[in-house]
This record gives structure tokens, sequence and C-alpha cells, in this order.
């Protein structure tokens, strides 16, 4: 119930982010009486476009983390230490190719590691649209996350009892209904 809770919250943000919030500060940008609701609107803008482009990358460190503290190897099976490091090989190719460019141009490889690279064939379909690049890190974190979730031990060593993972959603829920109810007030 947790998970579809934040599902639901998460959900609800984004549809409003799409939906209402362009056109409730192109509605209140020119209006000084109602300030404050045009600041929480782009305050809310600026989070959720942050948190799309970013927020992968406290969910991949949180993986690695309890991957490396906190998941017991209990089964000596070799498919979960395979699975086990599969996990790790998409978090940290996440990590990388997520923050690739945010290296500075003199750390970077020299120009002719870089045609030789550019000469590779391209996926077509991520090659196509310049506009998807941030959905590889967010689909390589997801697919860690859902090996992690087909073991049922592991997915309860990850999520809990589900009272950590209940008040997180809970919050994200009660904090997209507060901010509604901030711009528009009974």
């Amino acid at each position: 119930m947790s998970l579809i809770t934040l599902g639901i919250a998460a959900a609800g943000n984004a549809a409003v982010g799409v939906l209402l919030l362009p056109r409730l500060l192109a509605a209140h940008s020119h209006d000084s009486a109602l300030a404050h609701k045009a600041f929480a609107l782009r305050v809310w803008m600026w989070t959720d476009l942050k948190a799309a482009l970013w927020g992968w990358i406290p969910l991949a460190l949180a993986l690695l983390v309890w991957d490396y503290f906190l998941r017991h190897e209990t089964a000596a099976v070799m498919s979960e230490k395979l699975k086990g490091w599969l996990v790790r090989v998409l978090l940290i190719l996440a990590i990388a190719t997520g923050l690739a460019p945010l290296v500075p141009s003199w750390l970077r490889p020299p120009a002719a590691v870089l045609v030789t690279a550019a000469k590779f064939p391209r996926f077509p379909p991520l090659a196509s649209v310049s506009g998807l690049s941030w959905a590889l890190p967010w689909g390589l974190v997801a697919a860690a996350a859902a090996l992690l979730c087909i073991n049922a031990q592991t997915r309860d060593s990850l999520l809990g009892r589900g009272r950590i993972l209940g008040a997180i959603s809970l919050g994200a829920l009660s904090a997209v209904l507060m901010l509604l109810l901030l711009i528009f007030p009974a």
C-alpha cells in the first residue's frame, strides 16, 4: 500500500506539474497582489524539474549504500550473486552516464577517443530523441531496483516492514495536497 500511495503522490505531482503549473505561472506572473502564490508556483516547478533531472542520484546512492552495508548474503546461490553484481554494475553505470556531462572539459578524454567513440552505431530511439537523455539513468536505477525486488527476502530487507516507506509516501502525498491547497485556497 505504501508503494501505491507513493505512486499516487508521484502521478498527482506529475499531472499538476504538466497540466496546471505552467498555465498558473503564466496567469500569475504579472499579478503583484498574488506574489506569494507566484513564488510558490515557481519553487514547485523548479523543484519538480530538478527532481526529474537529478532525483535518481540519491536513489542510486542509497541502493549502493544499502547493498554494501545492509544486504545480507545469506544465500550462496550463484544466481543471487550474479544478480547482486548486475545490480551494482547497473547503478554504477547510471551514475557514470548521468554525471558524465558535468565533468569539466579539461578532464574529458582526448578528441581522438571521442571521434572513435562517435563512429560506433547509436541506439536509434535514444539518438533520435535528444530530450530522453534524462531517461537512461532513471531506467538503469529502476531496472536495478526491480532486480532487487524480485526476491521476496531482498525486497523485505530493502523496503522494511513498510513503516518508513509508509511515512515517506504519506509525507509525499501530504506535501502535494498541501501545495495544491496553497495554490487553490478555499
